[in-house]
């Protein structure tokens, strides 16, 4: 079957991973906002600026680098996406997954999908790390229509039970909780926030979400962790320079128990 140009260029690009990575990968790493330098800090993974990868979308954002990293980690043939792009930018619900979807076609089977969130439940401090057991899409938007010939996605797992229990196994100190994504580009008002725990969130991003829809849609079981950047209240003012602060104040954490979850996987 002769591929498309859009596919030739995917395939393209997913060899010129691979060959990143040392062969077919195994998993995929998707870095949130301020988390680039403590994942690439534990790694000795070579770099492609996202410019080297056929189609790849990419924009400058303050906290998204815009590489990929490959090679091995915790004993396992990772690709490291640092930096995403997202719909505020411009970028469109395929172009927003393009980097699962090159996963996807480079052999990945898992996808961790990280990112730097709002809090919303008060249980929930800045600097904890939150396991995603479920999301709420209000982006109103997914990715899913040319990525799968069966459009709808049976998405009652969409993060793997299994792999979120053995990560309560590696870290017991880690909660659960429903993250919702939404479109931005600006935080919550305390009305929204308000809300947004009455849906059920737990805490909230810009991210995330449409990746989760791609992976699943690809069949790839994912994981997904916030890092609890900024509490959102009717006092708390939010600036972008703090979240990426705090991102790196819990980004060796985070870090850290993702290396262990690669090493079982």
């Amino acid at each position: 079957m002769r591929l498309d140009k859009a596919e030739q260029r995917l395939a393209k690009a997913a060899e010129r991973l691979a060959g990143l990575a040392g062969g077919i990968i195994d998993v995929a790493v998707i870095v949130g906002s301020g988390l680039s330098e403590a994942f690439a800090e534990r790694t000795s993974l070579r770099s492609l600026p996202y410019e080297r990868l056929p189609a790849s979308p990419h924009a400058t954002l303050q906290g998204h680098p815009g590489r990929a990293l490959g090679g091995s980690w915790a004993g396992k043939r990772v690709a490291l996406f640092s930096g995403r792009v997202h719909l505020y930018q411009g970028f469109s619900p395929n172009e927003v997954s393009y980097f699962v979807q090159l996963a996807a076609a480079a052999g990945a089977q898992t996808l961790i999908a990280t990112n730097a969130a709002g809090g919303l439940n008060p249980a929930l401090a800045v600097g904890d790390l939150m396991l995603i057991e479920d999301q709420i899409n209000l982006t109103g938007m997914a990715p899913m229509v040319s990525l799968s010939a069966e459009p709808f996605v049976d998405m009652v797992e969409a993060y793997d039970a299994r792999l979120r229990a053995r990560v309560h196994e590696l870290e017991p100190s880690v909660r659960d909780g429903i993250f919702a994504g939404v479109r931005g580009p600006y935080y919550e008002t305390p009305a929204e926030a308000r809300a947004l725990r009455t849906l059920g969130a737990d805490a909230v991003g810009m991210s995330t979400v449409l990746e989760t829809l791609a992976a699943r849609a690809l069949g790839l079981q994912v994981v997904g962790f916030s890092l609890i950047a900024n509490a959102i209240g009717p006092d708390a003012h939010v600036r972008h320079a703090d979240v990426l602060g705090t991102g790196r104040a819990g980004a060796q954490r985070l870090a850290d128990v993702v290396e262990r979850l690669i090493a079982t996987l």
